[in-house]
C-alpha cells in the first residue's frame, strides 16, 4: 500500500465489524479459487476491478487477468511486478467510464470454464452497468463461474450507514441496492453453486465482535444480508 491507501486506511481502521467483513469475504473466495484450481490448474482467472489484489502470487494454479484503471495497473506493475508472480498473470488497464470491457477481454475469449472474480464491485455500480457487465462476460467466456459478494437493501439500512457515510466523503456512493441482488444473475441464466454468509463466517473465526451463536440464531438480518456467492453459467 501507498501513502494515499495508508491515509484511507486510516479513516477506516478502527470500523471492526466491516474491516472483519471484507478480510472474510477475501478469504471465502480465497478458498473456492484454491479448490476449483487444484482440481483444474491451467483454468483461466479474470478479475474485474482487481485493485491490490494479489491472488495470483498466493494461490498455487490458474492462469490470471487483473482488469483495473489504468493509475492502478501502473502502481501495481511498478510495486509487485507481474513477471514475480507464481502463475502467469495479465495485466489490462482500463478507464471503465469510456472504454469497452469488452474490447479489452476479447483477445482472451475462451470455451473453457474461466472463473471470474468481481469482489467489491456491485454495490458501486448501477442496474445498467451491471446487466451490461453479465451480458459482456456472456459473450467472451460463455461457459464461466462467477464470484462476488452482494449486500441486501435491509442489510445496508441496518448496518452499513455508518461505513457508507465515509465511503460518500471519499467521492462515492453505493448504487441502486436491493433486497435481492442475486435476481440479476437468476435473470439472465445463471444457476447458484454457493451463497455463504459474510457476517457469519467472520463471526465464526472470532473476527467480527458479536458472538457466533448470536449471529447464527438471532440477527437475520445480518446473517443473511451480505453473502458470497457462486454462480455458474454454461451456454
Amino acid at each position: 500500500m501507498n501513502e494515499d491507501a495508508q491515509k484511507i486506511w486510516q479513516i477506516f481502521k478502527d470500523d471492526l465489524k466491516p474491516n472483519a467483513s471484507n478480510a472474510s469475504r477475501h478469504a471465502i473466495i480465497d478458498r473456492q479459487l484454491s479448490e476449483a484450481l487444484g482440481t483444474s490448474p491451467d483454468s483461466l482467472v479474470v478479475i474485474v476491478g482487481a485493485g491490490f489484489d494479489t491472488r495470483a502470487f498466493r494461490i498455487k494454479g490458474g492462469r490470471w487477468i487483473e482488469v483495473d484503471e489504468p493509475a492502478i495497473i501502473d502502481y501495481k506493475a511498478s510495486t509487485l511486478p507481474a513477471s514475480k508472480a507464481l502463475n502467469p498473470l495479465n495485466r489490462i488497464p482500463i478507464q471503465f467510464a469510456t472504454e469497452s470491457l469488452m474490447e479489452k477481454l476479447t483477445p482472451f475469449a475462451t470455451q473453457s470454464t474461466t472463473h471470474i472474480v468481481v469482489e467489491g464491485v456491485f454495490m458501486y455500480i448501477n442496474d445498467d452497468e451491471r446487466t451490461s457487465l453479465i451480458s459482456t462476460l456472456q459473450k467472451i467466456f460463455p461457459n464461466h463461474i462467477v464470484y462476488c459478494d452482494l449486500m441486501r437493501r435491509s442489510f445496508f439500512e441496518s448496518y452499513g450507514k455508518k461505513i457508507h457515510d465515509k465511503i460518500v466523503s471519499l467521492g462515492t456512493t453505493f448504487k441502486a441496492m436491493k433486497e435481492h441482488p442475486e435476481d440479476i444473475f437468476l435473470d439472465n441464466g445463471y444457476k447458484v453453486l454457493s451463497c455463504i454468509s459474510i457476517p457469519l463466517h467472520a463471526a465464526r473465526h472470532g473476527n467480527l465482535g458479536i458472538p457466533f451463536f448470536v449471529v447464527r440464531y438471532f440477527l437475520k438480518t445480518l446473517r443473511n444480508g451480505y453473502n458470497n456467492w457462486r454462480f455458474e453459467f454454461k451456454k
